[in-house]
């Protein structure tokens, strides 16, 4: 017979209840470090850490247009997925603040004449961007 911790365990495992506990603890985790970044960098003028995991060709990735375009067409995706806690870990690892992805989604919709509202809940823009690429780049069959 199994005990009651590993009973509970399992039944929170099963209605996936841990993963979203363990995703805050590191959502919280990261908040922490963040704002002890800030706190570093405005005090000591140091680089905040978290940009520290990425490598040089992810940093300038970050911090191009096209980078801040792909960041918000996946932060979009997560959010439509509601997939809240990976976005939570996502944005801080970029270091983007937390609604920033809408603000660029929001000028590159007015920049390109696209309505952001067009396909509702039915899928995020990062497939309609796929979908445009596929169609007119790889195989203009589809």
């Amino acid at each position: 017979m199994m005990d009651l911790k590993t009973l509970v365990t399992r039944t929170l495992e099963k209605k996936g209840v841990l993963a979203k506990i363990r995703a805050e603890l590191r959502a919280s985790v990261f908040e922490a470090i963040e704002e002890e970044d800030r706190v570093i960098e405005k005090d000591e003028g140091l680089p905040p850490a978290l940009l520290g995991s990425c490598n040089d060709r992810a940093k300038q990735l970050h911090a191009s247009p096209s980078g801040r375009l792909l960041t918000a067409l996946l932060c979009e995706y997560l959010d439509w997925a509601q997939l809240n806690h990976t976005l939570k870990v996502y944005l801080p690892e970029c270091n983007a603040q937390k609604d920033s992805w809408k603000a660029e989604l929001k000028e590159f919709s007015s920049k390109n004449g696209y309505d952001l509202n067009r396909n509702g809940d039915s899928g995020p823009l990062l497939l309609d961007v796929l979908e445009g690429f596929l169609k007119f780049e790889v195989c203009p069959c589809l």
